[in-house]
């Protein structure tokens, strides 16, 4: 997971496009692109999104997802140890990152009140998210949603959204197509 920057670095080089212009495509400084090449901070999902369309790639290739197998399984260790904080205060494992060319993305996030820097994001994508543990408000668009444990929601991520967690501890499945 470590290697992210390494991948979007490498991908852009191949290109021949300057951190500059990619910045730019996904909305961010060329500063904040460059601590994402170098390993210093952990990229959000929404901004995973932006890059991989900039890029014009999937965020699968992003993660280094290239091998090709044809039964993953994460264990729970597993997921603990693969957990990422981004920038956002949420961290986030990305299920089967041996499965290349995958339809689907599924994350786990844990976040808590208090640490999870409010902010809305859009992407390229529909998600669906279940509720492992605790309640969230899930704004998409101009309406909220009240969610609980075992609740699930689907949505166009092309709508503006934002996750407002209202519990001290909050754990999500989340799916991306």
């Amino acid at each position: 997971m470590k290697d992210i920057g390494i991948h979007i670095k490498k991908m852009r080089l191949q290109q021949r496009r300057l951190q500059q212009e990619v910045a730019d495509a996904c909305g961010f400084t060329k500063s904040h692109l460059s601590k994402i090449e170098n390993g210093k901070v952990v990229p959000s999902l929404g901004a995973l999104d932006k890059i991989a369309e900039a890029l014009h790639t999937k965020i699968s290739t992003l993660l280094g997802e290239d091998m090709y197998e044809e039964v993953v399984i994460n264990t729970r260790e597993e997921t603990e140890q693969g957990l990422m904080k981004t920038a956002k205060g949420y961290s986030m494992f990305p299920y089967a990152s041996d499965y290349g060319e995958k339809k689907m993305q599924p994350f786990y996030f844990r976040t808590k009140k208090g640490e999870h820097k409010l902010h809305t994001t859009a992407h390229e994508s529909e998600e669906f998210f279940y509720i492992l543990k605790g309640e969230i408000i899930l704004k998409v668009g101009g309406r909220e949603y009240h969610l609980k444990e075992g609740d699930g929601i689907y949505f166009n991520a092309r709508i503006e959204h934002q996750t407002i967690p209202l519990s001290d501890d909050v754990e999500i499945l989340d799916i991306m197509v």
